[in-house]
């Protein structure tokens, strides 16, 4: 009888042992897949910390200084040497459940900006394994635009303005093969675009958002060489992501802008109404007067490129995009520092301990309940042979 009990007590005891590790396996993991939400960073800190991943080629850097401008506090500074062998300094946060977010920013580019041809992305939402950013912000000569790379469509939501803080409200339901997605971008409080429809590549997890400059065409391998101008600068600040509920202020208008894009010389026009009260005070301050004429860096361009680009960005296509500007790279080529975390490779190994988690918590729990009925029988056989 000591023995039947002893024995009961170590299989009992091996159980306990694995649902316990069953829960930890699952726990740590299912939470160390996403970004933490709410997420915000205005890099008072005085550094990147709160971003685990970060992106630099060659000469490349991202630091935190003083906010430029009419702002106040630290921000983000990311610059590009045009060297020839410069072409991206990025920061990002890690990946997030599908749902619906807002994507809030300021970013400053300031009046010695030189316009480029090209696109030089400045906000990325990427994700997924071997896949390319589905949506970027990005500016091309002296436009804004958002690109929804997944379905090849462009939007143009504007001018580019220089020496002042750019507010932006980017909001996103993510789309997954059963559900419909939906982008609405505000800047300074205004709507200047929308897309509705398939919006990334519906991978394991929704896309992680990434900041700073990167710009495709300054790679070697595309022939580019530097100009020996100064490196080129971008400033960061006030970045969050919140929860929304689906639908969350639904557009007004869903096309593009049909407008032909101007020259990067033509002048911007008047600026938006102000936003309402309680944004930012960076997206109320005055444009700045027009800026001077500058010269694309990298040597011009056939006339067929910059035809096929300006019409690209008048309106979207249902086919996607041809654009040398804007290559479907692997998402490996984007975070190639030593902070990378686990979440950041490939999702296998976060699959397996989930499910390797999930199997022995279920084992565990069934084998207790069963041996739970095994000990009630025997005590109920033992209680009707006693006298």
């Amino acid at each position: 009888m000591f023995q039947h009990h002893s024995h009961g007590r170590r299989v009992g005891a091996l159980l306990a042992a694995a649902v316990a590790v069953g829960a930890a396996s699952v726990g740590p993991a299912a939470a160390a897949a996403a970004t933490t939400v709410p997420f915000s960073d205005g890099f008072e800190s005085g550094d990147t910390g709160m971003w685990p991943r970060k992106g630099i080629a060659g000469n490349g850097t991202v630091g935190v200084v003083a906010a430029p401008g009419p702002g106040t506090g630290r921000a983000g500074r990311f610059t590009l040497a045009d060297d020839g062998n410069s072409f991206r300094a990025e920061i990002a946060t890690s990946h997030l459940p599908y749902g619906s977010y807002r994507y809030s920013f300021s970013n400053y580019l300031p009046n010695d900006w030189i316009p480029y041809r090209y696109g030089t992305f400045v906000s990325q939402w990427h994700g997924g394994a071997a896949t390319g950013p589905p949506i970027v912000l990005m500016v091309r000569a002296d436009r804004w635009i958002l690109f929804v790379t997944v379905s090849g469509a462009q939007y143009d939501l504007g001018p580019v303005r220089l020496g002042r803080w750019n507010r932006w409200t980017i909001d996103i339901t993510w789309s997954t093969p059963t559900t419909p997605g939906s982008v609405l971008a505000r800047l300074d409080g205004a709507e200047v675009g929308s897309h509705q429809g398939r919006n990334n590549f519906e991978k394991e997890t929704a896309p992680y958002h990434k900041i700073g400059m990167y710009r495709p065409n300054w790679q070697a391998s595309k022939g580019h060489v530097g100009s020996g101008l100064p490196p080129v600068v971008l400033y960061y600040d006030d970045i969050s992501i919140t929860p929304i509920p689906p639908g969350t202020g639904n557009p007004t208008a869903a096309a593009p802008s049909s407008a032909a894009v101007p020259s990067p010389t033509s002048p911007a026009p008047a600026a938006p109404a102000a936003p309402p009260s309680g944004t930012s005070a960076k997206a109320v301050t005055p444009p700045p007067p027009a800026r001077p004429s500058a010269a694309a860096p990298t040597p011009a361009p056939s006339a067929a490129r910059v035809s096929a680009a300006a019409t690209a960005a008048v309106a979207p296509s249902s086919a996607p995009a041809v654009m040398e500007d804007v290559p479907m790279e692997a998402d490996t080529g984007t975070d190639d520092d030593a902070r990378r975390p686990a979440v950041a490779r490939s999702s296998a190994p976060s699959s397996f301990v989930l499910a390797t988690g999930g199997a022995l918590l279920a084992a565990g729990l069934v084998l207790t309940h069963r041996l739970r009925r095994s000990s009630a029988r025997r005590r109920a056989q033992h209680a009707r042979t006693l006298p």
